[in-house]
């Protein structure tokens, strides 16, 4: 069987994942009208993934990683369905929590096992295709939300989002790859074995990132970028009510939907540079990082839908060749260790949100949304400018060591 279709129907998967961020936050907010509920139910979803990525890494080390995949597809579907018959806003931020902690565990599977299923020299390719689609995912997805629920309400909109995760499990039940055994060993039983095996692998990945200063630089600038990410979450729905109250959720699926086409545009363009290679993905990294940051900073900023719309396309792009390159990066490291590698990415990712999610609202009920956006952007910008000047410094003495070399 063609293993893209593995790719294909993560992108189902993601359209569901888009799907219900889009319809449990509008039907919050709609319940409540509360910011601070918004936040809670965004918090939910972030601490979830934060709690799984402790374990998440690891996980995707030892056992095998289509297995977790399918079990997560099928326990999102569930815990959709749930929501059903229980749509107060008590059992959305629970399953919220559910959902953010499954999403982490399938994520992480997935990113670690990719080069093993396509080939390390076909990463980067891999990986435009996997931001291509799930932009596409992302637009579909949100739109669908914004007008299924609009029109036929919420109970469709999750019944169609379970049907996704569904779906994307019954696929991966039948296609098979090749995965090695030494993943498949299982973890030392008893409750401070397990916790004594975590901690080791968590020394471990420290030990490989301070050998490796440029992976560690990438992985401190996605931290803050997390951080800096709950501003935009929480400001868009925000400011789509602020253009239309009545029709909220439509423009908070259009806003959305808009940024997904600049990603997929993005995402065609970036594996035909053929530059982007060796230390310039990191610069290129870093760079795309602060123009992803000032594109948000600007369109969250106004009220001319227009004007909105073109800085989320040109927002879209810089984020997906963000994110792109961040996993690539990541996908060369060893397939020994790379699961906890993606495992410490999706905890910084998680603690990152969670850590926004807490301060968000406190400085909207000192600021504007506008300000807010302005504030913790703005962090990601400065700390981006440092971390490349010392990404600079670095390749700079690595340069002038080569050199002396050579003359000797």
């Amino acid at each position: 069987m063609n293993r893209k279709l593995i790719l294909y129907t993560k992108a189902l998967s993601d359209f569901g994942m888009f799907m219900d961020l889009i319809v449990l936050n509008v039907i919050i907010y709609a319940a409540t009208g509360s910011t601070v509920w918004l936040a809670a139910t965004m918090a939910a979803r972030t601490i979830g993934g934060v709690l799984s990525s402790l374990f998440s890494g690891v996980l995707a080390d030892r056992f095998n990683r289509r297995k977790i995949m399918i079990i997560s597809d099928f326990l999102r579907a569930g815990i959709i369905l749930a929501l059903i018959p229980f749509p107060n806003p008590t059992m959305i931020i629970l399953a919220s929590f559910f959902i953010g902690f499954v999403n982490s565990s399938f994520m992480v599977s997935f990113s670690a096992e990719i080069p093993q299923i396509f080939g390390e020299k076909n990463v980067l390719p891999t990986n435009a295709l996997i931001a291509r689609l799930t932009s596409i995912s992302l637009v579909s997805g949100f739109l669908a939300a914004a007008i299924i629920t609009d029109y036929l309400g919420y109970k469709l909109t999750l019944l169609i989002d379970a049907a996704t995760y569904l779906i994307s499990g019954i696929v991966l039940l039948k296609v098979k790859w090749d995965s090695p055994i030494a993943r498949t060993k299982e973890i030392a039983i008893g409750v401070s074995q397990k916790l004594k095996s975590v901690w080791t692998d968590i020394i471990e990945v420290y030990s490989y990132l301070i050998v490796a200063p440029m992976l560690m630089f990438v992985n401190i600038v996605f931290l803050v970028g997390a951080f800096a990410g709950s501003s935009h979450n929480l400001g868009i729905p925000l400011l789509a009510e602020d253009i239309n109250p009545v029709r909220q959720s439509f423009y908070y699926g259009l806003i959305w939907a808009v940024w997904g086409v600049g990603s997929v545009f993005a995402t065609y363009t970036l594996p035909k540079l053929p530059w982007l290679k060796g230390q310039k993905i990191y610069f290129t990294c870093f760079i795309s990082a602060i123009l992803m940051s000032t594109g948000f900073i600007i369109f969250l900023s106004g009220i001319n839908i227009w004007i909105i719309l073109l800085f989320a396309f040109i927002t879209g792009i810089f984020d997906a060749c963000f994110t792109t390159l961040h996993a690539t990066i990541l996908q060369r490291t060893e397939n020994h260790i790379r699961g906890r590698i993606f495992g410490v990415g999706m905890l910084l990712k998680s603690l990152g949100f969670a850590g926004g999610f807490v301060v968000a609202p406190w400085i909207l009920s000192h600021m504007t949304m506008p300000q807010m956006v302005w504030l913790m952007h703005g962090t990601l910008i400065t700390v981006t400018l440092f971390v490349l000047g010392l990404a600079l410094g670095i390749v700079t003495r690595g340069k002038k060591v080569t050199e002396t070399k050579e003359v000797s």
